[in-house]
């Protein structure tokens, strides 16, 4: 960086991101949070995103943030290679200081297109552990974290998941996700015109918000529901996301003759809403980084139980703050759901003791100060200041 006028402010930081798209999925409302709150007086930012749409769109074009659309409908084909030349383009006349991939393809295009530019920082952002990714995907997935000069982690054992990559544990940084709890601030909990299942005032309602894909593993919720009813439980149940394994999903709750009881609310916008009218959170994942859904379940005050799985046994303590659950244990997680929707004294506690541990330990804001502390410090206190 050149040297500044004497007395005139140092420039600001050139950051430049890579992300997907903007559907409503934990990474884009990680993102969408970031951008609304890191300071433009120090970050110039703009974004790059392999396919501008999504429910998030309106959101993030309100920033007033410069979008590049790279249009890239698959990495592997010519659209790719199209994208990623624009991205090149695109480095070269913005400059960046930094640039910051989020997840599988936006990584790869971030380390190649920060390499071949020379650009001094190139990140790359591990969301979650390897557990469901092809062989392709991990070997991809090795040359992007290999290439790039540093790696932020969401928890300890994604950061661990980099190390067996091949990234020396001295390249990865551990940044929790944090929540923005004032969304959760004064909701209606009634669940008044949101579309949730019809059911009697006293039937406890189970939810769960996430992609409806194989790590998530929604069957094995499903398969504890079945066994609930069985043993007599009265519950109703929404899931609010989409993802290739909604067909399956729904025949499985047809045939387990659970229609009537779990309803598919699609993807959602107004999460922030529907958390409140839940009585019960739940996640029954196979693997997780640190899941945004629950840290805002958990912001929402809700009585939690997840699979104890992945990070988010970094962020819930079980019979402090929810439940934890063996994954893939369909009885263990009706068990706890069980106790959770009968003991109702016993989920307030733990859903008021979950928003407290929010408030002292993950904010939003707390985690945009960690991602500007981590760009400073990672380009050098030196070059920052010149």
């Amino acid at each position: 960086m050149s040297a500044p006028t004497p007395g005139s402010p140092p420039r600001r930081i050139r950051l430049l991101y890579v992300a997907g798209n903007f559907v409503t999925g934990g990474a884009e409302r990680h993102l969408l949070e970031m951008w609304r709150r890191l300071d433009r007086t120090r970050f110039d930012v703009r974004i790059a995103c392999l396919r501008r749409e999504g429910a998030f769109t309106p959101q993030v074009e309100a920033l007033g943030l410069p979008i590049i659309d790279l249009e890239v409908t698959k990495l592997y084909n010519a659209t790719g290679v199209r994208g990623l030349l624009r991205l090149i383009s695109l480095v070269r006349e913005f400059r960046p200081d930094v640039i910051h991939g989020y997840l599988f393809g936006p990584n790869l295009f971030a380390a190649l297109a920060g390499r071949l530019c020379g650009v001094k920082v190139v990140a790359v952002a591990k969301r979650n552990v390897d557990a469901f990714e092809t062989p392709r995907q991990i070997a991809v997935q090795r040359m992007a974290h290999r290439w790039a000069t540093h790696v932020t982690a969401v928890s300890e054992e994604v950061a661990q998941s980099s190390v067996a990559l091949g990234v020396p544990r001295s390249r990865v940084t551990v940044i929790e996700n944090g929540v923005d709890i004032a969304r959760f601030d004064g909701q209606d909990a009634s669940g008044d015109g949101l579309g949730l299942p019809a059911r009697a005032a006293d039937v406890p309602l189970i939810g769960s918000v996430g992609c409806l894909a194989p790590r998530k593993d929604y069957g094995t919720l499903i398969a504890a529901l079945a066994q609930m009813r069985d043993q007599g439980v009265a519950f109703a149940c929404a899931i609010a996301g989409e993802g290739p394994d909604r067909p399956a999903l729904e025949a499985q709750a047809a045939q387990l003759g659970l229609s009537a009881q779990v309803a598919f609310l699609g993807e959602r916008r107004d999460v922030d809403r529907l958390l409140p009218a839940f009585d019960v959170f739940t996640l029954s994942s196979r693997e997780e980084g640190i899941p945004n859904a629950l840290l805002e379940a958990m912001a929402a005050a809700r009585a939690c139980v997840v699979t104890d799985v992945g990070g988010n046994r970094e962020v819930l303590r079980d019979g402090v703050t929810g439940w934890l659950v063996p994954a893939q244990t369909p009885s263990a997680l009706a068990d706890a759901l069980t106790q959770a929707m009968r003991d109702s004294r016993e989920a307030q506690r733990r859903g008021h003791a979950a928003r407290e541990a929010m408030l002292t330990e993950r904010s939003i804001d707390a985690m945009v100060r960690r991602h500007e502390k981590f760009y400073e410090d990672a380009l050098g206190r030196d070059e920052v200041a010149s």
